[in-house]
């Protein structure tokens, strides 16, 4: 149809009228069977009272229909008589090598018509024989010469008409070919996402070509020659029409970059059912990068050559597309892995809990590769053995059968030995020997790789998969740089393990050699610091707080080695000089604490846990929650030792009534939240740390006890501003 709107559209009609005036013929156009396209032009007297006639009108088309079908059927131009003994010459219009029309000229006779065939033909089609006789005088006489000659004039027109029209057609096929090609690629080049681009590309091939079927496969390559394949995307009417191209198909494209036509379901018997089709190409960068295939074409029709050449275009934009939204795949995958690396990095720079550590790079691990297990175990040095020391996905059952394992001719032991990565992509068909000292039926694939710090190896870090899986350069790279992460990490927790031994055997140097003046306050920074930490925890403050307020309990009055020691032994009432000098140790000691840079919390208790609730403490006279958490309970702590140490000026109070005094005193001198929490600590706790302190608190042996008890209430009053409740706590 879109040859006959051209035919029309360049005036047809037209150029055959131009054309019958100067051959001197009558000329029609028709359909390649027989029926007219144009009306007939310049018609003889003769020829236009028989197509008056209806009988002769029906005898003239009749005749038409037989010269067309003819010059179709021979390919050529022929001359052939019609009904009515005058000669016509039929030329086909063949464009593309089909027949699309056929220019009949004719309307003459090769010599005079007789009065019988004139009379025979008046009483076939009822017309005068007087009258068609007159008319058939008229009708031109032409040598056989001449009629070939215009015969020839006629076939030159229609390869005119044809190489127009083929042209035409061509340029108007670019154009559609060119507007495909933008709107395609605009439609795949619209998203990043490979699976997202891969579908839209799959569904605007399918409604170019009428196809009802297809499928996007990407091709990767791990290792030279080692294939991976991706399918991006999928679309089909059901399930059971899913067309995914054979292996060797695949490897065909791949391999020769062309179309590879063949039989979707080659079983069936009819070309519908068997659903021909075609996979082409995909490229980016001259390399095949995946593999577009198409089924279902109306009637169980073939893939032309025509198509697969504009479809390996297509493959090309489409490639491109999907290559680029795979790099930027990659680069959202890599930038995922940097980000969880300096997650962790901060993680590890800012606590020194390993636990914690390792819990964020094993979550890591989990979420960046999609790993079902990890398993982190370090090595034990003096049994030789791997100690499993944090996992993830496995059972507490597994996790106990497999607490430590012997390093020896297996995978981990190589992987001790070498300090390198060993990769298995399934454990069931690796034939190398290598194996594990355990595993589970569910593991199919795994990696192993080094835990180490300072070139030393400590332990391993592996990774496994219950799918066969080919891990990727990124992947172990990646599980490296973590495994690196968490060995610095352990080797940090170790060094701060032994920092810190060393840094609390220092710290209780400083509180013993304080203590060492007076045999009756021996053991009390012990105590201090052990009865603050419970309390901390029946706070709820976690372990670094339940750290630190140990640390200030121990060094609490620290500030007291600058006191003149008969100041601080002094049984009976400071004088205001005294006084004074006593009440500046909380300030001595931060002091002494800020330069050798401990926690500012410490150091901020330290100053500040003489500081009453209600205020009218000291160094500073702050109230309420002013005062430092840990300085309140340090408060709390010290007042309760006190009360129940023995004293020069005093006996010890009994642990229910220090307690009593503590609730009588809360929101005066003391937090009341905080003495609650302390009034919680177990009795049997509270017992160990009264006894196990240093020093036998309720003994007096070797001192004078002149004191009374009504006498050392008075002496300590309320815990307000008490003289020697100064030297107490």
């Amino acid at each position: 149809m879109q040859y006959y709107e051209e035919l029309k559209h360049i005036g047809l009609q037209r150029l055959q009228e131009s054309m019958s005036q100067a051959l001197g013929l009558a000329a029609s156009v028709t359909y390649p069977d027989g029926q007219l396209l144009t009306k007939t032009s310049n018609l003889c007297s003769f020829c236009a009272l028989l197509n008056a006639n209806s009988e002769g009108r029906a005898k003239c088309g009749a005749s038409r229909v037989i010269f067309a079908r003819a010059a179709v059927d021979a390919g050529r131009a022929i001359l052939d008589t019609c009904h009515a003994g005058l000669v016509h010459v039929a030329v086909p219009l063949r464009v593309a090598g089909k027949t699309v029309a056929v220019l009949v000229g004719g309307s003459v006779a090769l010599k005079p018509l007789t009065e019988e065939e004139v009379a025979e033909l008046a009483r076939e089609t009822g017309i005068d024989q007087e009258e068609l006789w007159v008319a058939a005088q008229g009708v031109p006489l032409w040598s056989e010469e001449r009629l070939r000659t215009a015969a020839e004039m006629i076939r030159a027109v229609t390869e005119t008409l044809a190489q127009l029209l083929y042209t035409k057609q061509e340029q108007q096929k670019k154009a559609d070919e060119l507007s495909a090609l933008f709107e395609f690629s605009k439609t795949v080049s619209g998203s990043l996402q490979v699976a997202e681009a891969a579908r839209q590309g799959l569904q605007a091939v399918l409604e170019l070509t009428g196809a009802t079927s297809g499928s996007v496969i990407m091709l990767g390559e791990a290792e030279p020659g080692a294939a991976t394949l991706e399918v991006a995307a999928t679309l089909e009417p059901d399930n059971e029409l899913r067309v995914i191209p054979a292996g060797e198909i695949i490897a065909a494209v791949e391999r020769e970059a062309v179309a590879a036509h063949f039989e979707s379901r080659p079983g069936e018997s009819t070309p519908e059912e068997k659903r021909p089709a075609v996979a082409v190409p995909l490229t980016a960068g001259g390399k095949v990068t995946g593999v577009l295939t198409l089924a279902g074409k109306p009637g169980g029709q073939r893939f032309t050559g025509e198509e697969a050449i504009f479809l390996t275009t297509l493959g090309t934009i489409l490639g491109l597309a999907l290559e680029n939204a795979r790099l930027f795949r990659k680069v959202r995958e890599r930038a995922a892995m940097l980000e969880r690396l300096i997650e962790v990095g901060q993680v590890l720079s800012s606590h020194l809990d390993v636990d914690l550590v390792l819990e964020s790079a094993l979550a890591s691990v989990r979420d960046v590769l999609d790993a079902r297990w990890c398993a982190l175990r370090v090595l034990d040095e003096n049994t030789g053995e791997l100690v499993l020391r944090a996992s993830l996905g496995m059972n507490q059952k597994l996790q106990a059968r497999v607490a430590r394992v012997r390093p020896e001719d297996n995978l981990l032991g190589e992987v001790l030995q070498k300090g390198e990565p060993v990769v298995l992509e399934d454990l069931a068909t690796d034939k190398s020997g290598r194996h594990l000292p355990y595993c589970a039926l569910e593991m199919r694939a795994l990696v192993v790789v080094p835990v180490k710090a300072g070139g030393k190896i400590l332990g391993t870090l592996k990774l496994y998969s219950p799918v066969p899986r080919r891990w990727s350069e990124e992947e172990v790279e990646y599980l490296g740089t973590v495994a690196a992460q968490i060995g610095l990490a352990l080797e940090n927790a170790r060094l701060y393990s032994s920092l810190r031994e060393y840094y609390l055997s220092t710290v209780q140097s400083l509180a013993a050699a304080l203590e060492a003046k007076d045999v009756y306050t021996r053991g009390h920074s012990i105590r201090v610091a052990k009865w603050a930490r419970s309390c901390a925890r029946m706070l709820g403050l976690g372990a670094e707080v339940e750290e630190q307020v140990y640390l200030a309990g121990l060094l609490h009055d620290l500030g007291k080695i600058g006191v003149q020691e008969d100041i601080l032994l002094k049984p009976g009432p400071l004088t205001p000089e005294e006084r004074k000098e006593m009440q500046g140790h909380p300030e001595v000691g931060a002091r002494i604490l800020e330069p050798a840079r401990f926690p500012a919390a410490v150091i901020a208790a330290v100053r500040h846990h003489h500081e009453d609730y209600e205020g009218g403490g000291y160094p500073a006279g702050l109230s309420g929650e002013e005062i430092p958490l840990l300085a309140r309970i340090i408060r709390v702590a010290d007042a309760y030792d006190a009360m129940t140490s023995a004293r020069p000026y005093r006996k010890a109070f009994a642990p229910e009534k220090a307690r009593n005094e503590l609730k009588r005193c809360a929101g005066q001198q003391f937090d009341p939240q905080v003495v609650k929490a302390f009034l919680r600590i177990p009795k049997e706790e509270m017992e160990n740390i009264s006894m196990g302190g240093g020093g036998y608190p309720n003994s007096f042996a070797g001192r004078n006890t002149f004191f009374t008890e009504a006498a050392a209430l008075t002496q300590i009053g309320s815990y307000h501003g008490g003289e020697n409740n100064d030297r107490l706590g």
